[in-house]
């Protein structure tokens, strides 16, 4: 079984936790494949670890729906089903949004000019490249997050990235002509330095599909991971 880097003491993090981030890599890498049992005695072993900080770890990627555990039987990895690339990217969609709303009005004007930077850095990026885009979008959301004066809504979309990052690959799937996007995204971008929150809300809601007229991610996305 294909297992994660090898020894991990650390004098600075607690093992648990660097099992857990050892483990999440694994996972989204593809070292660790969906289906794919993970005995923990071996895990430690291979790690250099006692097996509690392990099954602390396992526990947690549990509660994230990345590790399926049933006891006395097996722990593996969860599949990523067909319909997960869809909901991954209309929960960013909706989350991207909420948090535009709650960031946008407490930001000053050099604030909403970074903000505003970042969003056509992301503009050009979806032109070019998907995981550049990717890597520029989760940077955008977690500075939104950040500033958005919700800590309850800040933890929640930081804890979600590993799970979001397995399910789309790491890329950002280009459900619209990407010259669209772009021009979508440039938008954005001005109503940011314009502060105008509900305006960011309902643009970033368009640009993934989503409100009463549009048709959802769904079948772009399936169409996409086709491959």
């Amino acid at each position: 079984m294909s297992t994660p880097a090898e020894d991990i003491s650390t004098p600075s993090k607690r093992l648990a936790d660097v099992v857990y981030e050892r483990l999440c890599d694994a996972i989204v890498d593809g070292t660790y494949t969906p289906g794919q049992r993970i005995r923990d005695a071996e895990l430690a072993e291979t790690l250099g670890v006692s097996r509690m900080p392990v099954r602390e770890a396992l526990q947690r990627l549990e509660r994230q729906g990345l590790i399926e555990m049933v006891a006395s039987r097996f722990t593996r990895v969860t599949p990523v089903t067909p319909d997960m690339p869809a909901q991954s990217l209309e929960f960013i969609g909706y989350q991207f949004g909420i948090a535009l709303r709650l960031a946008v009005p407490l930001l000053d004007a050099d604030q909403r000019a970074l903000t505003a930077a970042l969003v056509r850095e992301l503009a050009v990026a979806v032109t070019q490249d998907p995981r550049g885009a990717y890597a520029v979008g989760r940077r955008l959301g977690a500075s939104l997050a950040a500033q958005s004066g919700n800590p309850l809504f800040q933890t929640m979309l930081d804890d979600a990235w590993l799970v979001l990052t397995r399910n789309l690959r790491g890329q950002f799937p280009l459900i619209k002509d990407p010259a669209e996007m772009r021009d979508e995204f440039a938008h954005l971008a001005d109503l940011i330095e314009r502060a105008d929150a509900e305006g960011a809300e309902a643009t970033l809601r368009s640009v993934f599909l989503l409100g009463r007229d549009q048709p959802g991610p769904g079948a772009a996305v399936s169409d996409l991971w086709d491959d």
